[in-house]
């Protein structure tokens, strides 16, 4: 998460991060509404709900995640730059099509529109025009809120897709696993490295990587964090509607958990990030984010 020399705390800087686990909240209500809060997960995960299967799932994650940070890594390095970014290009355009014709399948068969169940290919070009906008959004916007609105739009998709799909093992590993990860990948790995080779090309000369990470007047959060934050306050919702919490109480809980964030962000922001420019920004953001699915473990256990 690299920053500029110029270490002022904004408002926006703590917000805007906010908007995907907020948009997740929306989603995961819906879906709830209609009844779609579990779907498998697909190879090459494992859909068993053990402690075993989660480890396996999230020792795959991770290992993409790896592979992914060191292709970006090795290209920027080379200096092959529009061959990156073409890369980049392509896999966030499967990523957001994807994950926009779920959920336009999802609500139109859900909700019922009969006008578009009847024509289904409606409903795909429904999906590619809504992902065209995203991704020129993400990529092309100069203006800094609908950057994040985009990004933040595809990331909390993801993060839901995410809790509605991964067994509750391999959600409760993943959320301890990836902010180690995050400490681990920053200061003694790829992602510390990425910073410095990004470094070389002066802030703002090539916005590399525009749509995989939400920049800020020089502070950047990657969609990884956001994704890991909309997967947090959806499955609080998720789970306190599911142990028979009322609505009001459930979204008390999703708010507690994006309060957390926000502080999280906060004491990331103002007091680890101008140690060395850059800083996780999973550990304390998880952190205390998690501290009403902590509860909820506790008075169900």
């Amino acid at each position: 998460m690299p920053k500029s020399e110029e270490r002022i705390i904004k408002m926006s800087h703590l917000l805007l991060p906010l908007t995907s686990p907020i948009i997740a909240v929306i989603l995961i209500l819906s879906l709830i509404n209609i009844g779609e809060t579990q779907v498998p997960a697909g190879p090459p995960f494992q859909s068993v709900n053990t402690s075993s299967a989660g480890l396996y799932n999230v020792a795959v994650i991770i290992i993409i995640m790896i592979i992914a940070t060191y292709i970006i890594y090795r290209l920027i390095r080379r200096g092959l730059i529009r061959t990156f970014e073409t890369l980049k290009n392509v896999l966030l355009a499967i990523v957001i099509v994807s994950s926009v014709l779920f959920y336009t399948m999802t609500y139109v068969y859900g909700y019922e529109a009969t006008p578009l169940i009847n024509y289904p290919l409606s409903i795909f070009i429904i999906a590619i025009i809504i992902s065209a906008l995203i991704m020129y959004a993400a990529i092309k916007a100069k203006n800094t809120i609908v950057r994040a609105l985009a990004i933040s739009a595809y990331s909390s998709m993801a993060g839901v897709i995410f809790t509605i799909a991964l067994p509750a093992w391999t959600l409760a590993i993943l959320l301890v696993a990836l902010p180690l990860y995050d400490i681990i990948m920053v200061y003694r790995g790829l992602l510390g490295r990425l910073v410095t080779e990004l470094s070389k090309y002066g802030e703002g000369k090539y916005p590399i990587l525009r749509g995989l990470i939400l920049d800020m007047d020089g502070i950047g959060i990657g969609v990884g964090d956001l994704v890991l934050y909309a997967t947090l306050v959806s499955l609080t919702m998720l789970q306190y509607i599911t142990h028979d919490f009322t609505f009001i109480q459930s979204a008390l809980a999703s708010l507690t958990s994006l309060i957390g964030i926000l502080v999280g962000l906060f004491i990331t922001f103002k007091y680890i990030l101008p140690i060395k420019k850059y800083a996780p920004a999973l550990p304390i953001p998880i952190l205390l984010g998690s501290i009403p699915l902590l509860y909820l473990i506790t008075i169900t256990i």
